[in-house]
């Protein structure tokens, strides 16, 4: 079999941040050819459809945290990308507790005995987590004080992650438990709803389609002609300090020139060849990452919930997250029809990722139902179960150093970089995905890069 034509830039994978890539170097004038192994673009961020509903394989939201990839993202999607405010809450003893916690919320809501013992709680806490906070249980602890982090946060975490939460590293909890020091707590408390600070913003944007609309719309920015679909790459070739080639569904080799790998970080590592030394072998085999299953129920009824998403910390219910499509974007259900989406974290060795459809839907229906969510007459029109692999990597204590060495070692390629969640082994959002897509495309062009764009190698 001959050898194809080497492409200047070989982008892996068809997610957010491989998709960026490609748009952006394309914009640069480079070469670049993307390569997705499954048969459609966005990684665990498409848009599916179940007859007439379409639901997003993630609650996922666009921030506009960053002006200018916002513009960048309204050029491709137009006036289909809109802005929405549907708040979060916890399902917590048949209540609705706001989320991220507000201090008025839970005036309102918890026994007064719960809120004198959490009120006393803020005076001996520093009210944010300190930078020595070792794992995640000491800063939840560190962020709300015993009784809030019990309550909410340190059972949703173990549920979520199948692991201690005194095992975890403080950045799973991302931006979630910033700006609640002492004085919100009390402005928020005693002084009304009015006065929420501005980390309890509900608002985000979402695509009138879904949130897969982004991906779509970048790839025909991109030209489908550039992506590769069905293209699993299956071996990476190195010679000296660089890559030089890739295997294609075990038969296609490709010479390559420059690769920016948004895969596994994992994977990658074992799609080496030379293999790497032994001991990076068996620390890449300990990183774990975290699978998710989604219950996707088409509901009779015109609405469920007015929320973004509900979460579950008790450990008594299996899922720990529901969303709803259609309070996101109406079109994203028929009129007078609801769709809602049910996530089920497990690892592959769990019995919940071998659990049948119908056993699954079944959970999901006694859960709706036990949360008086549904009524009797209520009917599911439409169900279906999606697997998301891979869905979170776990950010263990310890695992952060271990990809950090992984990361170290990958440096050696002159020719490889790395972008990505899953690639870099942290949590980012897709508008900071798209920022450093754009800042790599400019250095590989040779152009001068952004001010405030964090450069990936």
């Amino acid at each position: 079999m001959t050898t194809d034509p080497a492409p200047s830039l070989a982008v892996l994978g068809g997610g957010p941040a491989g998709l960026a890539t490609g748009l952006y170097a394309r914009r640069q004038g480079l070469d670049a050819q993307l390569f997705e192994a499954a048969d459609a673009v966005g990684g665990n961020a498409r848009t599916l459809r179940l007859g007439p509903f379409r639901y997003d394989t993630g609650a996922h939201r666009f921030h506009d945290k960053n002006p200018e990839i916002t513009a960048d993202v309204r050029a491709l999607l137009g006036d289909d990308l809109r802005r929405v405010d549907a708040p979060s809450q916890i399902c917590w003893r048949g209540r609705r507790i706001d989320f991220p916690l507000a201090p008025y919320d839970l005036l309102r809501k918890l026994p007064l005995s719960l809120i004198a013992q959490i009120s006393r709680e803020q005076f001996s806490i520093p009210g944010a987590a300190g930078p020595d906070a070792q794992h995640f249980e000491e800063m939840a602890l560190q962020s709300y004080g015993s009784t809030l982090a019990h309550l909410f946060l340190l059972n949703y975490t173990e549920k979520l992650w199948g692991t201690d939460a005194s095992e975890l590293s403080p950045r799973v909890a991302g931006d979630r438990l910033e700006g609640l020091d002492l004085k919100t707590f009390f402005l928020e408390a005693f002084g009304g709803a009015t006065t929420k600070a501005r980390h309890l913003d509900g608002s985000f944007y979402y695509p009138k389609h879904g949130y897969g609309q982004i991906a779509e719309a970048t790839a025909d920015a991109l030209g489908r002609e550039h992506i590769r679909t069905g293209a699993r790459i299956t071996e990476l070739g190195r010679s000296g300090d660089r890559i030089d080639r890739l295997v294609v569904n075990d038969e296609d080799p490709v010479e390559v020139d420059t690769v920016v790998s948004t895969l596994p970080l994992t994977l990658l590592i074992s799609l080496l060849r030379p293999a790497p030394p032994a001991e990076l072998r068996r620390m890449a085999d300990s990183i774990r990452f975290r699978h998710l299953r989604l219950a996707v129920l088409g509901l009779d009824r015109p609405r469920l919930t007015p929320n973004a998403s509900l979460y579950f910390p008790d450990r008594s219910v299996p899922f720990t997250r529901l969303y709803e499509p259609t309070n996101r974007s109406p079109d994203m259900a028929p009129a007078d029809q609801t769709v809602v989406v049910l996530e089920l974290p497990c690892h592959d060795e769990d019995a919940a990722w071998a659990l049948s459809a119908e056993a699954l839907k079944e959970k999901a229906w006694a859960l709706l139902a036990a949360q008086n969510l549904v009524d009797a007459d209520d009917e599911i029109v439409a169900f279906d179960d999606h697997a998301v692999p891979y869905a979170y990597p776990i950010l263990e204590v310890g695992a952060e150093d271990k990809a950090e060495r992984l990361q170290d070692y990958l440096r050696r390629f002159d020719n490889l970089h790395l972008l990505g969640r899953s690639a870099r082994f942290r949590y980012t959002h897709v508008h900071n995905l798209y920022a450093r897509a754009k800042a790599l495309a400019h250095r590989l062009a040779g152009a001068p890069e952004h001010d405030g764009h964090e450069t990936p190698r």
